[in-house]
């Protein structure tokens, strides 16, 4: 895995995240946040989300990608997707 990618990726994430809430105050959604339990993002936009990833840095989204352990936190949706592009 390339730490590089995955701090994209996780930058990406919060970046999304960000923008889908700017009422969210700035260090609110950390690489630690959950994607599931958090009210960072509804699940509409965990999916837009994962397009988004998917689209802007070359993986095929498929159903394993929306197991919930990859939105344990914003480091494992980016761990999961840096490997991904990795495979």
């Amino acid at each position: 895995m390339s730490i590089e990618t995955r701090a994209a990726v996780r930058e990406a994430i919060l970046a999304f995240v960000a923008a889908r809430n700017p009422g969210l105050p700035p260090g609110a959604v950390t690489p630690e946040t959950s994607l599931v339990t958090s009210d960072a993002l509804d699940s509409i936009g965990v999916l837009d989300l994962v397009l988004d990833l998917g689209e802007r840095f070359g993986v095929e989204i498929d159903e394993e990608s929306f197991d919930l352990r990859h939105f344990e936190s914003v480091e494992a949706l980016a761990a999961h997707i840096d490997g991904k592009r990795a495979a």
